[in-house]
């Protein structure tokens, strides 16, 4: 699917899509809760209905809805088939280490993408703490295969600047082990955020773990229980929404909780920091065409908000520079080298080193066509880009907008976007 958007101003509001982080963690809690739950207004992206697929092959009795997902956990089975992950990091890693509780034998792996994602460390953990586990081709990218039977638990040491999605899989199935688990965690947490979600969703389901600065205790055996659990909207979502009233025009993005746990809530002050117009009306999040300013910024614990940022720091006045973007290599895409190429396509400069990237800022925008090597966050941004730039922009396989936000053009369309798809 190919799209071409036309620039224009847009207004209205629309409701931010289900965060498929809550989504998914809650899925696997409800795997392995004995009993019935309810997952309420459920995320229907690939990322998530991976993971519901993950739980289905575990053994989990499903009933979809659009606005319900009603699971039966509680009975983990060997899976009849290799689980597939597609695109997903957060669902390979959870049910990776879910998959141990299982008897038998569980293969998992996902498209192109997920089979360069490191799983190494989570793998080394998993073998500490007494489950059999392996990188099929020796790298530790997936495929893994996993021999079930159980997590004996034990005390282990894990890197914290990989991915929290290490530490959110082991707390998750730890709460299951045969005996009591204490994660030390070596380095600081890139991404926390994520991890205090982790724990938010356990502690619906009743799950018990001490936590001590970087020190998990997590109780063996515990008996998760079902419960009713209503999924937010997603910041990091809502973010390419809000970008789209900050540079043309005035949007405002329903759902999304002023105390939420998403790290990606940090989206409203760095808005708000390079001079948006970023305000609550109501329980609406408004954001108006504003003056925008460039800035430093640390996004280490918040990258996914990178690209959108980096195309409000083009249209700024002054340099912005992004910093804590060493991670985004090893996401959908190298996502340090196709932002920086997003950008230069529309004709700003930009340069990238290790850790950090310098965008100056006031550039007119030059309508374009962009391939967003499969990563639906380029493909987002480069959408909110063509807003603003002068003649009609072609985003190429703009289909994998569907791994997080399925009805993203038409939302925009919504909005008043003049949006083709051919």
């Amino acid at each position: 699917m190919n799209v071409k958007i036309k620039g224009n101003e847009v207004s209205g509001s629309v409701r931010a899509p289900p965060s498929k982080s809550y989504t998914q963690r809650a899925v696997a809690c409800a795997l392995i809760a004995d009993g019935r739950t309810e997952i309420i207004d459920p995320s229907h992206c690939e990322d998530a209905r991976a993971a519901l697929n993950a739980a289905k092959m575990l053994g989990a009795g499903v009933e979809e809805g659009y606005d319900k997902w009603v699971i039966e956990g509680g009975s983990l089975r060997t899976p009849e088939d290799i689980i597939d992950c597609k695109g997903s990091a957060t669902a390979i890693r959870i049910f990776t280490a879910v998959s141990a509780l299982a008897p038998g034998i569980t293969v998992l792996t996902g498209d192109r993408s997920l089979r360069r994602r490191p799983m190494g460390e989570l793998l080394r953990c998993l073998n500490s703490l007494g489950v059999s586990c392996y990188s099929t081709r020796g790298d530790g990218c997936p495929p893994v295969v996993v021999m079930g039977g159980g997590i004996e638990g034990g005390e282990v040491n894990l890197r914290g600047d990989i991915s929290s999605q290490f530490i959110s899989a082991l707390l998750i199935a730890s709460t299951k082990a045969k005996k009591d688990t204490v994660l030390n965690i070596t380095t600081p947490i890139a991404s926390k955020y994520y991890v205090d979600m982790t724990m938010e969703v356990l502690r619906a389901f009743g799950a018990t773990i001490v936590r001590e600065d970087r020190v998990f205790h997590i109780k063996g055996g515990q008996r998760l229980t079902p419960c009713n659990f209503r999924v937010e909207g997603d910041y990091s979502l809502g973010a390419i929404l809000l970008a789209a009233g900050l540079l043309a025009g005035n949007v405002g993005v329903e759902g999304l909780m002023p105390n939420s746990t998403q790290g990606d809530r940090k989206v409203i002050e760095i808005f708000s920091q390079m001079g948006g117009e970023v305000y609550m009306h109501g329980r609406t999040w408004r954001a108006k065409r504003s003056k925008l300013y460039g800035l430093v910024l640390d996004m280490s614990d918040v990258p996914d908000l990178v690209p959108i940022t980096a195309v409000l720091g083009s249209q700024a006045s002054g340099t912005t520079i992004i910093k804590g973007i060493r991670r985004l290599r090893f996401k959908e895409s190298d996502r340090v080298l196709t932002t920086t190429n997003m950008l230069r396509a529309f004709g700003v400069e930009v340069k990238a080193y290790e850790d950090f990237m310098v965008i100056q800022g006031g550039t007119p925008l030059r309508a374009t066509v962009i391939d967003p090597s499969n990563d639906h966050r380029i493909a987002m941004a480069s959408a909110v880009a063509s807003l603003v730039a002068q003649g009609e922009t072609i985003i190429q396989n703009a289909e994998c907008v569907s791994k997080s936000y399925p009805s993203f053009f038409n939302d925009l369309r919504t909005l008043g976007a003049t949006v083709e798809v051919f």
